[in-house]
This record gives structure tokens, sequence and C-alpha cells, in this order.
């Protein structure tokens, strides 16, 4: 029986030398899965961390980006799936476990369909999926032109899933995934330009995964074989030197990585983009600063030079990411508004105060709940601010000026409003601040207190913030100001991205409790006809929230003269069947009484509004 073994195993070892077990060649046509010196991939955590792996695995951390397999598309099988997109219809086709999209023009019958091009990575899974085709230069990418809106169930061009101008035909041009999105999307990605267009990309591992915030894992695997060593660091209060922890970092360094992705920064020079570009990131979870990259912040004088140069590369550059004061604006950026807060800069405060990346739940269920957003139990309300605020909640009542328990009462829609906009909804910005009016008049950002009370004016909350809490009332407040609702006034007057975030808010259930719901209706509708489709999403959205348009079918990316048609027969609905007869709307709505925008007053707010371009870099 021995000799027999010992036959077995040279067998064995000798068809695993020869080829036979070996795992098949990396395509040459999408960035390849190649870890780097010192990185093992989540698949070495998972025996000894079981639950970490668990609970990581069921985050949409995990499926940031993905190879395109059928198990992997958020829309399910699209063998067969054709969409017509700026005149040229797009069909997918499966051959065996991979997909093939080809075009023709819309006009021209099924034989001039051009060359397939293989879909290869899926960045998203929550709220939005983006295909990647191979271009045939060698690792190079492009976009597959329309996305996949999780949620909706639907499909529409990835120009029209962000808020971008509408002259906007193309968002990523080939190869930007490789020299930009992977910075961000994989974990220790090198996008590894070679010429032209050309890139030849490689990932220690697809999306975000154990090593992006723990740092890397042979060595810690090497020195924990050892049972000894393990038994001995469990007995004492000493930190594995051979692993990085966020949750026993200090509060900057555990905010750092997760700030490495979630903030907007900048290169310090073209030297260590190009060290970038060639080996990957260089800071390393558990350190100071991000080493070869900066956080942008306005007005920070350390880095006058680099903002400079970006000022001068892209005047856009601070306007489509921050409010006028600093404050970010759009999404995904959190650590920006994390450091410019109070909390933050007291030193205790960081990402984790209020987030956990591996909760204690094992259920299936549960960690779905908790991927949405990554709290850490009990903290979907005010319990995060609560744990350094604790005689908070005692005297909210007091404090606020609203009732225990209100909306107006919550810590969060006060002092952390919604203000930040991203993957066609308003997000919580992460700065905490204390509302003012100064902050909307000067910088144009809807404050907390008018995006609950959007039927009051901005001179209203001037005169509550003055009379509750001593604050000096704007001496510049105008005759619109006064007399006209802040939130009518925004979603007329604002620029896209203040628009967006009042379309949202006439959805939000506190929003729709302080400041009723029956005049919402003629100004969602408005907000359906936005040349930016982002804006006539979300006001689509919201109106779905009304009553008598739960389910109401609307195609957000519709031409002008089919869109127009349908919001003219929402109208109708609503005058014919959901308004109610003889209802009065207060003279700050704009509204006459049979419904009706106050054409002089529409027409002056409509005619002043702030038509920049603009481009929230989500």
């Amino acid at each position: 029986m021995l000799a027999l073994g010992v036959v077995w195993a040279v067998i064995v070892i000798g068809a695993t030398l020869t080829g036979a077990g070996r795992a098949p060649a990396d395509p040459g046509n999408r960035p390849v899965k190649e870890p780097e010196a010192g990185y093992v991939t989540s698949d070495a955590c998972r025996s000894c961390h079981p639950g970490n792996y668990a609970s990581w695995h069921a985050s949409y951390h995990r499926t940031m980006t993905q190879v395109a397999k059928p198990e992997n598309l958020a829309a399910g099988d699209i063998d067969g799936l054709e969409l017509a997109h700026d005149g040229l219809v797009w069909r997918i086709e499966r051959q065996g476990g991979a997909y093939f999209a080809k075009s023709r023009p819309q006009n021209a019958g099924a034989s001039a369909f051009g060359a397939a091009q293989e879909v290869v990575l899926l960045t998203g899974s929550h709220n939005l999926q983006i295909l990647w085709l191979a271009t045939g230069e060698g690792r190079t990418l492009t976009q597959f032109p329309l996305g996949y809106i999780v949620a909706e169930r639907m499909w529409a061009p990835v120009t029209q899933t962000f808020l971008l101008p509408p002259e906007y035909k193309t968002f990523y041009a080939a190869g930007e995934w490789n020299g930009a999105c992977m910075d961000c999307h994989v974990t220790q990605g090198r996008s590894r330009f070679v010429d032209g267009n050309v890139f030849d990309s490689r990932v220690s591992e697809f999306g975000i995964s154990c090593e992006a915030c723990h740092s890397e894992g042979r060595d810690h695997i090497a020195q924990n074989r050892n049972p000894l060593r393990r038994f001995a660091l469990h007995l004492t209060e000493k930190r594995d030197p051979t692993v990085a922890n966020p949750a026993r970092m200090d509060a900057h360094a555990a905010s750092l990585a997760c700030g490495q992705c979630h903030s907007i920064w900048a290169f310090n020079n073209l030297e260590d983009k190009i060290a970038w570009n060639r080996a990957g990131v260089s800071f390393r979870p558990g350190e100071a600063d991000l080493k070869q990259r900066f956080v942008v912040q306005p007005g920070d004088t350390a880095h006058a030079e680099q903002h400079a140069q970006i000022q001068r590369s892209n005047p856009h550059y601070f306007g489509d990411r921050f409010w006028g004061d600093g404050m970010v604006r759009v999404t995904g950026r959190e650590l920006n508004g994390t450091m410019a807060s109070p909390c933050f800069k007291g030193g205790e405060f960081s990402c984790l105060s209020c987030h956990e990346m591996h909760p204690d739940r094992p259920r299936r269920d549960a960690l779905k709940a908790w991927a949405a957003d990554q709290l850490k139990p009990g903290h979907e309300g005010d319990a995060s601010c609560l744990q350094c605020h604790g005689d908070y909640a005692a005297k909210a009542a007091a404090h606020s000026r609203h009732a225990a328990g209100s909306p107006g009462a919550s810590c969060l829609n006060c002092h952390m409003p919604h203000t930040t906009y991203g993957l066609l909804r308003a997000i919580r910005s992460h700065q905490v601040s204390s509302p003012t009016a100064r902050e909307s008049l000067e910088h144009g950002r809807p404050n907390a207190c008018n995006l609950c009370h959007l039927d009051q004016s901005l001179a209203w909350t001037a005169q509550k913030l003055t009379e509750w809490y001593g604050q000096p009332p704007p001496a510049n407040l105008g005759a619109d100001d006064r007399e006209v609702s802040a939130g009518a006034r925004w979603l007329l007057q604002g620029d896209a991205g203040q628009r967006a975030l009042i379309a949202w808010s006439m959805g939000w259930a506190p929003a729709q409790q302080a400041a009723g719901r029956a005049w919402l209706y003629p100004y969602l509708m408005e907000g359906m006809n936005d040349p930016y489709a982002a804006v006539r999403f979300v006001a689509w959205k919201s109106l779905q929230t009304l009553p008598g348009f739960d389910g109401f079918k609307f195609t957000y990316t519709d031409e002008d003269e089919a869109r127009r048609a349908v919001i003219g027969r929402a109208f109708a609905d609503w005058q014919a069947g959901v308004r109610r007869p003889g209802e009065v709307y207060p003279e700050w709505s704009l509204l006459t009484p049979d419904g009706y925008f106050r054409q002089d007053v529409y027409l002056r707010l409509l005619n002043a509004r702030d038509h920049r371009q603009v481009f929230l870099a989500e």
C-alpha cells in the first residue's frame, strides 16, 4: 500500500509539473489579477478570519470591480439585450460564460453590426453598474455607453446617470478606467501605461479587499503559523505589527485608511504620479500621510503651488467638487468633510466612530441591511453624536426648538444635512456644521433649516437663527429672500446641483411633513423637464412619493417632446383627480388658485437661473 501511495503521489506531482490542473493563462484583453509582492488576496484570509471574510464578502467594497461573469451582472443574463443610444443599436450576446457587445446604425439592418467587443469588467453593484469593453489595445478598456440603474432595473446612458451638462455625449474615453478609475476601484492597482493609448494594467485584487485596509498579508500569515505566537498575542494587549488594524489606530490614521479612496486627493507632483502608474500606491494603512498624494482642501496653504497648478489645468476643478466656502458637494469624498469638522480636530473622532467594516452579524439578511452604509449597530439615528454629546439627549427639544423625537430635533438633520450629491440622490454632508442663512446667501448651499422647511423663505430662517441662537442676521437679504419659498427659488433659480438637491428634498418625508405636499406637484413636474437628466430622474423619484403618483411611469432619458407629453398628462391627472377642489396655495408658493405658476414671478426666477455648466465629479 505504501508503494502504491508513493507511485500515486509521483503521478500527481508529475501531472502538476507538466501543466495538468494549471490555471488558465490570464486574458490579454483586460487588466488581470496579479498580486504584488507581499499581497496574498482575500482568499488567504478566509480560513483564519471567517467572520470578517463573510462581512467583507457581503459588502459593496468587494463588488466595486468584478470580472464580467453571468453571476456578477446586476441585470442578470443579458444575452440578446438590445439598446438604442445616440443613433446606434447595441446588442449583447453570450458565448459560453462571456458576453460580447456590438453596434450598428439605427437605420441599418442586422448585417450592419460591427465587430464584437468582449464585456470584460464591471464597476459597481449597489446603485449603478457600468460595463467595460476590451479595445484590442493591450489591457486598455473602454466604456459600454449605457449603465444599469440597479433599484430601477433600467438601462440608461451613462452620461445621464451622472450630473453632467446635457451636451456631454461621452463620459469615460478609452483608457480612462486604466488611468483613473482603477486608482480607487481595485486593491493595489498598477495602470502601467505602455504607449499611445495602450495599458498593461495589473491589480492585486479586483474590488476593495482585505489588504486595502489591512496592508499586505504575506508576512502576517507566515509569522502567525506559529500557534505560540498567536497565543502570546492573545494574552497581552500588544498589537500584531504584521497587520494593520484601523480599529486600533489613532483617529487620524484610521481615517486615512478610509480616506485613501474616500477623499478628493491629488498627486504631489508628476514624479509621484508616474511612480503610482508603474508600481501602485506607496501608502499603507497605518501611515500618517498619503505619501504620493495629499487631500485637497480649498484654502490649504501647505499645497498652494499644487492648487494653482490644478486651477490652471482645470478652472472648474474646485467648483465641481466644493461649495464656495470649501465644503464638499459630491459623494464618495467623506474624508474631506470629516477633516474639516470640529469633532475630527479634537483628535478622537474618525470614520470608525460611526461606521464599522466587520459587524458581528452573521445572518445574511442582517449583513445585507448593514451593507448599504456600514453603520455601527444602533447608529442609524443620533447615537453617533450622543456617544460624545450625551448630555444633549435630555435637552434635544430645548436645544433644537423642535419636539423631542421629531425630524427637527435630529442632530443629523441639523448638523449633517443632505447637501452632498451623488449617484442620483442627495447624501448627508460629512462636515459637521451648524446651519446659517449666510451659507445659502453667499455660497448657494441649501441650509439645513430650509431643506426641511422648503416652504419658508431665507429671511424666515435668518430670523429663527437670530431669535434662537443669537446669529447676526445677514444685512443683504433681498425681496425674494424675504417673500419667496427658499425651496421654490432653488428649484427654479439654482444651478443644476442645487436643483437636484431640492428635487430630492421634495421627496424626503421630513421635508414633506414640515412644508406640506400640496404645492410640490408642479415643482417636481418642472424638475422632470430639467435640461440635466440627473435632475429629471431625482424629480421623478420624488414625485412618486406623493399621493396619486406611486409607481408613476416616466422615461427620464426620452427626447424633449416625448417627456413633455408625459409631464403634461401627469399635470392633467393631478388637476383632475389628485388636487383637492378649492385648494388654496400660499403667496410664497408662486402658485395660482388653480395650481399653475404665477407667470410673472415664475418667468423672472427662471430667467435668472444659474446656467453655468455643472459637472459634479462623483
